[in-house]
Formats: C-alpha cells, structure tokens, sequence
C-alpha cells in the first residue's frame, strides 16, 4: 500500500460525499486525527477498518489498497496485482500489529521492574528503617562496586569504593593463597535502607575453601560516597572454626560508628 495514494483516494471520496473528516472519523468510530493521517499519507488505515472505510467511500477494499479507482471492466493482471497487494498488506499489518504488541509487553515489563525498584526497598524502609531515599540507589550502586571488586580481588576498586580499607586487600590476597577464594559477592537492593538517619547495605559473600561452601551476610553503611562493611563474624569464647573466618571478618570490618 501506498499511503500517499491512499490517503489522497480517502480525501478525494470524502470531499466527494460532502463529509468532513470529524464526520467521517464518527462514522468509523475513529478520531478525527486518524482520518487526517491517513489523508496525509503519514500512515495507514487498520485492517479491521478497511471494510467500513470502504463502504463508506463506496470504493472497494481493493481501490484502498491500490489508492486508485479500479477500470470498469478490470483486466486480469489488475485484478492480480491487486490480490497481491491486498496480501501483502494484509502480511504488513500482522507485522506491525506483531511489533505494537511487543512493544507494550516490553514497556510492560519496564514498568514493572521500576515499580518493583522503588517499592520492595520502600516497603524494607517502611519495616525495618524509616523508609526509602532516593540516596539508597546510589548507596547500593556503590555497595555493588564494592563487592565486584572483593569478588575480583581489584585492589583499586576496594580502595574506591570501600572506606578504611588498608590491609584489607594484602589479607584477601593472604587468604587467596591458602585456598581461600570469594566465588560470589552481591549487594542486595532490597536490603538498601535509611534507618535513623544511616544508609544501611547489606552484601551477600560465597567463600569457598577447601571444596567447602561458606554463605556470609554482611552489612554496612554508605557514608561520604563509599562503604564501610562491619563484621561478618564475631567469633565466641572457645571458638574451634575454621582460623580464616575471623580474619576475613576483621579485614572487612570497615566500620567506624563514630
């Protein structure tokens, strides 16, 4: 379909039968912006709409298509050009409506994801701290820099990111050495709150040793752009574990509550 021919056929027939194109758009059960633009070429009528839009232009389905009046007695390649062309826009339209129902879906999907953003740290604020800011998205975009870079031993990055952090990366590397490996470090955005005034993080550490597996939680604050992590692990009187699990949680105790 042409739709600068159509949409010249479309205003040619409705000036012809003395309607305006509110009027026609009414009779169409469409706005007058959508008869406009198909008028002006700038897009085509909905399939759906052909048959009314043709009837009440009193030309056929096929004149739309073509943008033109068909010969009285139409010859056999017309008639054939014209099949095709009927198809082919039938086979445009399934595509567009294809790329507008993605499109919503995709939108959809966004707008759920936003949503679920902003509320599921809210609702944590609202139970456990005095509610969301808008500094929790930065706050957690830092606490996620953070445990990148303790997941991949980049000494700048926890100089960067992690408050107080001498002798923090030379005890990693320590570790790393003796078969003490961080496999997986994530801050948890659902866990990023503002209680009494503090911006508190929470970071998730698999450490793995030994062919063991070790899950840690270990929260922190955001102060002054970076973070400062607390103790993994307070070891009790008579503590028998495993020697690296104290180390690892006083390296990474950052914290200063002054």
């Amino acid at each position: 379909m042409d739709n600068q021919k159509t949409g010249a056929l479309i205003r040619e027939r409705r000036k012809q039968k003395q309607l305006t194109q509110q009027q026609l758009a009414q009779r169409l059960h469409v706005t007058d912006r959508a008869v406009s633009k198909w008028e002006r070429g700038l897009c085509a009528p909905d399939i759906a709409t052909l048959e009314p839009l043709a009837r009440e232009l009193d030309v056929t389905i096929l004149e739309l298509i073509a943008g033109e009046r068909a010969p009285a007695d139409p010859q056999p390649d017309a008639v054939d050009s014209a099949v095709k062309q009927t198809i082919r826009y039938s086979e445009q339209e399934m595509r567009r409506r294809g790329k507008a129902l993605i499109k919503r879906f995709l939108l959809a999907v966004l707008g759920v994801c936003l949503a679920a953003a902003l509320v599921l740290p809210t609702l944590n604020g609202l139970l456990f701290g005095d509610g969301f800011a808008w500094r929790c998205i930065p706050a957690w975009l830092c606490a996620r820099n953070a445990a990148q870079a303790l997941e991949n031993y980049d000494e700048d990055g926890i100089e960067r990111y992690i408050a107080r952090a001498d002798g923090l990366y030379d005890t990693l590397t320590e570790l790393r050495e003796q078969g003490v490996v961080i496999r997986d470090a994530r801050a948890d955005f659902g866990r990023t709150r503002l209680d009494d005034m503090f911006l508190f993080t929470e970071m998730k550490l698999t450490v793995w040793q030994d062919e063991l597996t070790y899950l840690f939680t270990c929260q922190g604050t955001w102060r002054d752009g970076k973070v400062e992590w607390m103790e993994i692990y307070a070891p009790s009187v008579g503590y028998d574990g495993p020697d690296w699990i104290p180390r690892l949680s006083q390296a990474l105790a950052t914290y200063n509550p002054g």
